[in-house]
């Protein structure tokens, strides 16, 4: 495609495409002749640039993530034996288009991070459940808005997580750090999932209880 159609696709300026070249955070186009012509890529990584952007990375941020080689701790965790396009993600979720695509501009769910335009099979798993709560009877903007504080609840922990599993790490070896990782991160997942519905049924079984109070 031209940039032109590349710009009007990805609701850009054919000036800030230009400008994304020139400070390598998008890659150059292939040449035919003069012309110069953009593929599915560079519109990947338009989608790519405005999630991270959305995120809070500054441009030179995300150049110096372009320029980094993926840290080999990720890669186990980065595997994925199966994935759904957005397409087939809104096909058998079973929510519109448009529905999907707010969660991800919500950051309730994410694009693997090996490729912005797929998705795991968890997402699918998510986005169902968020079915069979809409399904139940709860109102749909209550629900999103409810969801959203638990997203930014959950960055500030990870971001902590994070930072104390770095302190533990860096005194291990590489192959040390590996098998850490791939033993931590299911194991919080766990430990995180498991509180959370210990904790919602408490709060459940003390609002049903202060129902059924003789006034």
């Amino acid at each position: 495609m031209r940039v032109e159609q590349l710009a009007g696709d990805s609701h850009l300026s054919v000036d800030t495409i230009r400008y994304y070249q020139k400070i390598g955070i998008l890659h150059p186009p292939t040449r035919e002749g003069r012309v110069a012509r953009y593929d599915d890529s560079h519109a990947s990584r338009l989608i790519e640039i405005r999630q991270l952007s959305d995120e809070g990375f500054s441009l030179a941020q995300i150049q110096r993530l372009s320029d980094a080689s993926p840290h080999p701790l990720l890669s186990s965790l980065n595997e994925v034996s199966e994935s759904l396009s957005f397409d087939e993600l809104v096909n058998q979720s079973g929510l519109g288009d448009e529905i999907v695509q707010m969660a991800i501009e919500a950051g309730l769910i994410r694009p693997l991070t090996t490729d912005a335009d797929r998705f795991d099979l968890d997402t699918l798993s998510m986005l169902k459940a968020g079915v069979g709560l809409l399904n139940s009877g709860l109102p749909f903007d209550e629900l999103v808005q409810l969801a959203v504080r638990h997203a930014q609840h959950v960055e500030s922990v990870a971001e902590d997580a994070v930072a104390l599993f770095a302190q533990h790490l860096t005194e291990k070896s590489d192959s040390s750090q590996t098998e850490t990782v791939e033993t931590i991160v299911p194991l919080v997942t766990e430990l995180v999932a498991q509180h959370f519905r210990q904790t919602l049924i408490e709060h459940v079984s003390r609002h049903l209880l202060d129902e059924t109070k003789p006034l």
